[in-house]
């Protein structure tokens, strides 16, 4: 007895009658949204800081951790060719190929099947080999630094060299903890010497007011917060407003 596919028609067998839900291995994949694995695919990365733009986010990357970077590289790898093939799968990375990626040199990497799945699915990918590629440019938080669109600037005032050095340690260890390691305090806060103190320019009014808290809760300080406009935000279709936060020691 013959039998065909419900959705175009086509012969099939009896696998697909019992398993495809009548469907030929085509339509079954369309219906499901599957497809083949890509043959490439490319990882959008900083190239100041490494992070790496994953489902629409940048997810920072702690290069201190050898460990850390190629497990965060795998796991973009994966999450990018299930977003394109709908279907799951495995993959791992040596440190040496984390590396040559993050160095700009293309990989190859095998990619399996990850749980079960219809027998006839399975030629798609068993031992799959990907090619994967990286794209460069800048994450935001680099981008605002790189063009000095800061949005808050602190300012120190009356603080001796040696207090100025346990802030700005504390500063960077802040920064690197919020960005789990991917941003240190070239790329994440500028400091400029101006009379009577420094000047601290920081990406984003929330990093400034948790610097602040910080300083606040280790020195006796004066604070005053203002604005500034500074412009219209486009993104946003809105005015820009720049914080400055003064924290004046009280010890002098």
């Amino acid at each position: 007895m013959k039998r065909f596919c419900a959705r175009c028609g086509a012969d099939i067998g009896l696998f697909e009658s019992a398993n495809l839900g009548n469907l030929c291995l085509k339509c079954y994949m369309e219906v499901h949204k599957l497809s083949e694995p890509p043959r490439t695919i490319s990882l959008t990365i900083c190239r100041k800081c490494y992070s790496i733009k994953l489902k629409g986010r940048w997810q920072a990357v702690d290069l201190s951790s050898e460990d850390s970077t190629t497990s965060k590289l795998t796991q973009a790898i994966i999450s990018e060719i299930e977003r394109l093939c709908k279907l799951k799968i495995e993959t791992s990375l040596t440190s040496r190929e984390a590396y040559r990626l993050l160095s700009g040199e293309p990989i190859t990497i095998k990619a399996t099947l990850s749980g079960k799945v219809h027998p006839a699915l399975e030629p798609l990918i068993t031992s799959k080999d990907i090619e994967v590629k990286c794209d460069f440019s800048l994450c935001p938080t680099c981008l605002k630094i790189s063009g000095k669109q800061f949005e808050a600037t602190i300012q120190l005032r009356g603080f001796d060299e040696k207090q100025l050095e346990q802030i700005k340690f504390m500063v960077n260890k802040l920064i690197v903890d919020r960005s789990g390691g991917s941003h240190n305090i070239q790329t994440g806060a500028v400091w400029e010497e101006v009379d009577g103190g420094v000047d601290v320019k920081l990406p984003t009014a929330d990093i400034a007011r948790r610097i602040a808290s910080l300083v606040k809760r280790h020195f006796k300080v004066q604070v005053k917060e203002s604005y500034k406009d500074a412009g219209w935000d486009k993104s946003k279709g809105r005015p820009l407003r720049k914080l400055t936060i003064l924290l004046r020691s009280r010890n002098t």
